[in-house]
């Protein structure tokens, strides 16, 4: 999967997605989504050059266990034959995250690189 495809899936939930950290606006939204790079590496794309693989996280943040947006990635993740390990937890005492669910999984996904 492209990181454009992951993108546009996640935005296709119609729910607050931001890159990276959550945003000001979104911190206090609920479901909403953050998705972030925590592995990279180049792999030869068609003998023509490189692409970045990278390992995503992809949070799930929740008022209610298995939120019907988790049901609704879930579906679209496996129409598109992916089917990651999903975590679940439960956070009571953060100031932040305080009584949420948070539902998390990786999936890998290939980036162009930049022109050098």
């Amino acid at each position: 999967m492209k990181k454009s495809e992951l993108s546009k899936l996640l935005h296709d939930l119609d729910i607050p997605v931001n890159e990276g950290i959550s945003s000001e606006e979104n911190m206090n939204q609920y479901p909403r989504v953050i998705y972030w790079p925590y592995i990279e590496q180049d792999d030869m794309a068609s003998g023509e050059g490189y692409c970045n693989r990278a390992t995503y996280q992809v949070s799930l943040f929740a008022r209610t266990p298995q939120h019907a947006k988790y049901w609704e990635l879930r579906k679209a993740l496996r129409e598109k034959g992916i089917h990651p390990v999903f975590r679940h937890e439960y956070v009571e005492n953060d100031p932040i995250f305080a009584k949420t669910w948070h539902t998390y999984f990786e999936i890998e996904v290939t980036e162009d690189l930049p022109d050098e």
